[in-house]
């Protein structure tokens, strides 16, 4: 399950259960008042019985003057007793009789139907739970299936694409060698960029096998840097590092994490601004000083950009790379401006 579907797996379950156990929430305190009110109607019933004959070992009782401001008929519930008063039956037009529960009774009683409210309370909630889950991954399906059609049409895109992209890209380094002037040369750019798009959809969507190799990692980053310094002919670059580090590696895997740290660095730069690249026998740093990033924690997510610009897949394929390999990637902000990127190569 990715990050998008977790969110909405996430929403639905919270919607289905806030709904369900708010309904059974209010139904249950509904019958546990109901309750309440009955055990207190069938308490006043006997005590009503037990005003004309007052003999029960339920109940105690007191005559006293009759008080007309004081309710009759109604059970009252204190701090520390249970009564009701009736008029007395021997002289009902002068006293009346107070009819005495227990008070630990009582308490006994409305504790036990507290617990029991309770515990009806954890099982609605893990029924609402067990029901928000199953409801949540019933509303998910129509999404995985459509996200499973897309990448499967995806892939058999890429497929297909595999012959023409890489057959236009022979015939561009064709003509660049034979016609060596300034239009072939964009082309052969052009096409470059065609297919270090069609590497990054390919990297997402289809397992490839991944062979170790030497790489000269100077040699490397200096022809990269070439390839980029003729798309963004107003940038500054700048390689700093020793002159010989060999590291193993998949190139093709190497190249596609430094074209899209080196894509991000210039597209998202200033204009007239520099990338720098460090290098060493186990590290690259890229800096640049471009507007850098406002939710650093974000960005390794997958399509998530911070403009209109992109698809924000270049970190994600960035990462999901750099785990294929072994190796670890960091990004933060600098203090001044732009921002840095720490690749860490697995020794």
């Amino acid at each position: 399950m990715n990050r998008r579907e977790r969110e909405s797996f996430l929403k639905s379950f919270t919607i289905f259960f806030v709904a369900l156990f708010s309904m059974g929430s209010v139904a249950l305190w509904l019958y546990h008042e109901e309750q309440q009110r009955f055990y207190h109607l069938q308490l006043l019933t006997e005590m009503d019985a037990f005003s004309y004959a007052l003999q029960s070992k339920e109940f105690s009782h007191k005559i006293l003057k009759i008080d007309k401001q004081q309710p009759m008929h109604e059970l009252i519930v204190t701090d520390n007793e249970v009564y009701a008063l009736f008029p007395w039956v021997k002289n009902p037009d002068y006293e009346m009789v107070k009819i005495s529960y227990s008070y630990e009774k009582y308490l006994k009683y409305m504790d036990a139907e507290s617990h029991k409210m309770w515990m009806l309370f954890a099982i609605l909630g893990l029924i609402t739970a067990l029901l928000s889950v199953f409801f949540a991954r019933y509303t998910l399906l129509p999404m995985r299936r459509s996200l499973i059609l897309m990448e499967d049409f995806l892939r058999d895109i890429i497929h297909d694409l595999n012959t023409p992209v890489s057959s236009i890209l022979l015939n561009a380094q064709l003509l660049k060698r034979k016609y060596p002037d300034e239009e072939i040369n964009r082309i052969y750019i052009s096409t470059q960029t065609i297919t270090g798009l069609y590497k990054n959809l390919e990297v997402l969507y289809r397992e490839l096998p991944i062979e170790q190799e030497h790489v000269s990692l100077d040699t490397f980053l200096y022809e990269r840097m070439r390839y980029f310094q003729t798309l963004f002919p107003l940038l500054t670059f700048k390689i700093e590092g020793n002159k010989k580090v060999v590291i193993t590696i998949n190139r093709d895997i190497l190249m596609r994490i430094v074209d899209n740290l080196l894509s991000n660095a210039c597209r998202y730069n200033v204009s007239s601004g520099k990338v720098t690249i460090r290098y060493s026998e186990n590290s690259l740093y890229i800096v640049d000083t471009g507007v850098g990033i406002k939710h650093i924690d974000r960005v390794f997510e997958r399509f998530y950009k911070e403009s209109e610009r992109g698809l924000g897949m270049g970190l994600y394929i960035v990462k999901t790379l750099a785990d294929k390999v072994g190796a670890e990637v960091e990004i933060f902000n600098n203090t001044e401006a732009g921002v840095t990127v720490e690749l860490l190569f697995s020794r």
